[in-house]
């Protein structure tokens, strides 16, 4: 796995053993130009739950991201590739419904959300992401998943944009933050 363009274009990072399956440098490189496209990722505040290496985190920051919160239930990929790349950078390790209660109060322009295919979790984040409101007013969610699944969006959400690769998926999700107003989810 690799950084593909950008300021850190090229560097390989360390990604984990097992089971995983790194987002391809085809979706990646899709994913990326819509979002350039639509203005989602300049000066972006982001955050990369389910972040493995930080793949998609570093990706954005290579790009003009400002900023990114990288958070899984374990840290020590996405911290060797961060240290690597000598980006400062909050890491944040454990549970994904825990984490997201703990960034009450903060905003982000972007979120990637990349958890197992078929938990059930890419639906739970998202719901979360509304109730506590953690996307800005212009901010999306970038879900991937598995392509025989249904749609992630959610009470609140509409879908920007979505592209099929294969056995993947990414939507890229906005917040009817009008519909939320009264604590709709």
């Amino acid at each position: 796995m690799r950084v593909i363009a950008g300021k850190f274009k090229g560097t390989k990072l360390v990604s984990p053993h097992g089971e995983v399956r790194p987002t391809t440098d085809i979706v990646k490189g899709s994913l990326f130009s819509v979002l350039t496209s639509k203005g989602l990722l300049k000066d972006a505040n982001c955050l990369d739950i389910f972040c493995g290496s930080g793949g998609l985190g570093i990706e954005a920051l290579s790009r003009g991201a400002e900023s990114c919160v990288f958070a899984d239930i374990d840290v020590k990929n996405v911290n060797a590739n961060l240290d690597k790349l000598r980006i400062s950078a909050r890491t944040v390790a454990g549970d994904f419904r825990k984490t997201l209660k703990s960034l009450i109060g903060k905003k982000f322009d972007l979120v990637f959300c990349d958890p197992p295919y078929k938990s059930g979790f890419a639906r739970t984040t998202l719901e979360l992401l509304v109730k506590y409101e953690l996307l800005s007013d212009n901010g999306a969610a970038v879900i991937e998943r598995g392509s025989d699944g249904e749609p992630t969006e959610v009470s609140g959400t509409y879908i920007i944009d979505s592209r099929k690769f294969g056995a993947a998926t990414y939507e890229i999700i906005g917040v009817d933050h009008e519909s939320n107003i009264c604590g709709n989810v």
